[in-house]
């Protein structure tokens, strides 16, 4: 009895330490689903980032050759609308989720007009492109305090972050998530919360469908 006992702690111990691995993981994660430039520090000092757009020093548009007429503000609807040489989306709700991860991917999908009224708002604050606009929504979305503060910083001169450039690496991240850990991690959950095993489950238990 008291090796059961003893072998049940120490598997209690085992799942313990490895969901708070997972999630320590996944907290430390999230963030990098946005593009960040590696030549940025943060200082050590603490300060307080606003994320209203509004609040912040008016961005500049990383393809200044982009030309056409930006969409314009609607005083009886109070909308933003799209000028006549507005591009179509340049990607849809997956596009966003490779790029910026779940939160702008779930707006798009139950939100997708005050979605497109943030992107038509940036793109006549910058006098950017829909892609441009998009892909700067999708990481504020993901992440508006690491996206305010790199505006912040190329108000200041530093290197400009292409948003709207899907790189390899970033969609891998997000999709191994998506489709491995995430699950995982729900499947855990289910079994120590809904069954009568509890923090004694084994990777027979998880794996047995």
């Amino acid at each position: 009895m008291a090796t059961m006992n003893a072998r049940s702690m120490m598997s209690r111990s085992i799942w313990t330490a490895l969901l708070a691995l997972l999630i320590l993981i996944a907290a430390t994660t999230v963030s990098s689903f946005s593009p960040q430039p590696s030549s940025i520090v943060r200082p050590a000092t603490t300060t307080t980032t606003t994320t209203r757009l509004s609040a912040l020093p008016k961005p500049k548009p990383y393809d200044p050759t982009y030309k056409s007429k930006p969409p314009t503000f609607n005083k009886q609807t109070s909308l933003w609308e799209p000028s006549p040489e507005t591009e179509p989306q340049p990607y849809g709700p997956w596009g966003s989720f490779l790029r910026g991860g779940p939160t702008p991917f779930v707006l798009r999908l139950l939100q997708s007009d005050s979605y497109d009224q943030a992107v038509f708002k940036y793109m006549a604050q910058t006098s950017c492109s829909r892609s441009e606009a998009q892909g700067n929504m999708d990481a504020f979305f993901n992440n508006a305090a690491d996206w305010a503060y790199q505006k912040g910083e190329e108000a200041r001169g530093r290197p400009m972050v292409d948003y709207s450039e899907l790189k390899p690496k970033q969609a891998v991240l997000v999709v191994t998530w998506a489709v491995l850990v995430t699950p995982f991690l729900g499947r855990c959950a289910y079994l120590i919360a809904a069954t009568d095993k509890g923090w004694s489950i084994t990777l027979d238990d998880i794996f047995n469908f």
